[in-house]
């Protein structure tokens, strides 16, 4: 086995996570522990052991999740605003000086981050904890489902073109915000006494990307805080939902999700920002047209081990996200496999296949490099918050979104079919909306449906890892059955 390098190993780490908190007696005891240890750190005591709290948390959660974990920290001052929506717990700039403390009484590691504004690079401080603290977090009196996301924790966020948070008043607006908060802050609570896990990984954690570009995605009971986001400043713009590991999970992984241990299906909407931009036509692209949108012929002259419908559907969605064709072409290169024909693709060449685009949708030929994508992303967020709505108040069940795909726990897709449908035809007005099953439905049945489901189905055994992190958020929860939080399960079978 080849040695892991410095880089690679501070490259396996996360933002230090400044919601994480807890009420829990045992982790307040934990913290004054630790804060009669501290050195040389003035201030309000009540401020300093908050500021504790949050950092010894974030790093008793990353190591639980991964003893090789690291957190990026910024020590830029600017970076903590605590009198901010953003910061319900407001972490101010006070927060350097308490990880400061930390590394001086030898409980956590720190690397320096650099920031060289002639050469460009930059790389943002890691910490970890020492073996010192590690002994503690073993002997700790509380485990990781005492760890939460702080209740008041902001889940509408606003950005502008810079992508930084922007400040704003509830009554600044026409959208009922308090309803939306609302509707998120319930739902959260439906995840969060929900175990949803990838039962076959050995270890909590999925490597993404490449060298450099390689990154690690936790897959804990953490990450399932869920908000959205609208950009530019704008509440017309945007308003994704955000925030759940499993919208960074690559497909492959996601049929390998479990709710609770009930195996998860997955549906997504065909070609669906092509279908509303015809549906803002006052066209009904599947009743009207009905091909499939990305299909084009083989063009003379390319690869021939390019697959065109692919390539089409890449470019195409690529270019009605942007703001011109060279910005387009870039982000198509940019996001196409490394080594692949896509990736040397010049300009010209995908000229060309835009022009067969073009010729295809004459409709929305105008849409094309002309920004629309932010506006098809609300479309979508309206279509995707009803839909959520439904599972949270009416079924009661979990669901997961990826944006224009959604998982819920098997039985549960044929009521997500219909609401898919319902909630298509409300924001847009059209009906006969095409929905698929991402994942070959009847090879889930026969070979993919866990044991508790149906005894007599084979399928990949759970990991000891995920039995024992079951067993332990089971016992927190105070859950019996999978019956006491679902509803009637024998309704789906």
């Amino acid at each position: 086995m080849v040695a892991a390098t410095e880089f690679e190993i501070l490259n396996f780490a996360r933002p230090l996570d400044v919601h994480t908190w807890s009420d829990y007696s045992e982790v307040n005891t934990f913290v004054e522990l630790v804060f009669e240890d501290l050195k040389g750190l003035d201030g309000n005591r009540k401020t300093i052991l908050k500021l504790l709290k949050v950092v010894l948390l974030d790093l008793y959660v990353a190591w639980c999740s991964d003893p090789n974990l690291k957190l990026m920290f910024s020590r830029d001052n600017n970076a903590y605003a605590a009198k901010s929506r953003y910061s319900e717990l407001f972490i101010g700039k006070k927060i350097i000086e308490v990880v400061d403390a930390l590394v001086v009484c030898g409980w956590v590691n720190e690397k320096r981050g650099i920031n060289d504004r002639e050469t460009g690079s930059a790389f943002l401080t890691r910490i970890w904890p020492t073996a010192s603290l590690i002994a503690h977090f073993k002997t700790a009196k509380f485990h990781q489902f005492h760890v939460q996301n702080h209740e008041e924790r902001e889940v509408i966020i606003l950005r502008n073109e810079d992508k930084e948070n922007v400040e704003y008043g509830d009554n600044d607006q026409d959208l009922d915000l308090a309803t939306m908060r609302t509707v998120l802050h319930d739902y959260n609570k439906l995840l969060d006494r929900t175990h949803i896990d990838i039962e076959t990984l050995e270890e909590p954690v999925i490597q993404l990307g490449e060298g450099k570009a390689k990154r690690c995605l936790p897959i804990n009971q953490r990450s399932k805080f869920v908000y959205r986001i609208f950009n530019n400043s704008r509440w017309d713009h945007g308003g994704r939902f955000y925030g759940g590991w499993w919208q960074r999970c690559p497909k492959a992984w996601r049929t390998e999700i479990v709710f609770d241990g009930v195996r998860a299906m997955e549906l997504d909407y065909s070609g669906l920002h092509i279908v509303i931009l015809y549906a803002q036509e006052g066209i009904n692209y599947w009743k009207e047209i009905g091909k499939d949108p990305y299909q084009i012929d083989q063009l003379e002259a390319f690869d021939p081990s390019i697959d065109m419908r692919s390539a089409a559907k890449l470019l195409l969605l690529t270019t009605i996200n942007a703001d011109n064709e060279k910005t387009a072409f870039g982000a198509f290169r940019n996001q196409s496999p490394t080594g692949s024909a896509e990736k040397r693709m010049k300009d010209k060449e995908l000229g060309n296949l835009l022009d067969q685009l073009k010729e295809k949708h004459p409709a929305i030929s105008h849409k094309i490099a002309s920004g629309a994508g932010i506006e098809l992303m609300h479309v979508e967020s309206q279509i995707t918050e009803r839909i959520i709505k439904r599972f949270t108040y009416h079924y009661k069940c979990p669901i997961l979104s990826i944006h224009d795909s959604y998982l819920v726990p098997f039985g549960y897709d044929r009521f997500l079919h219909e609401e898919m449908c319902n909630a298509f035809f409300e924001v847009t007005g059209m009906a006969g909306v095409i929905i698929k099953h991402t994942q070959d439905y009847y090879d889930i049945v026969q070979h993919g449906l866990p044991s508790e489901c149906d005894p007599d189905v084979k399928s990949s055994p759970p990991t000891e890892r995920h039995k024992t992190e079951r067993e332990l958020f089971n016992a927190y929860k105070d859950k019996t059955s999978i019956e006491d939080w679902y509803p009637d399960w024998t309704m789906v079978w």
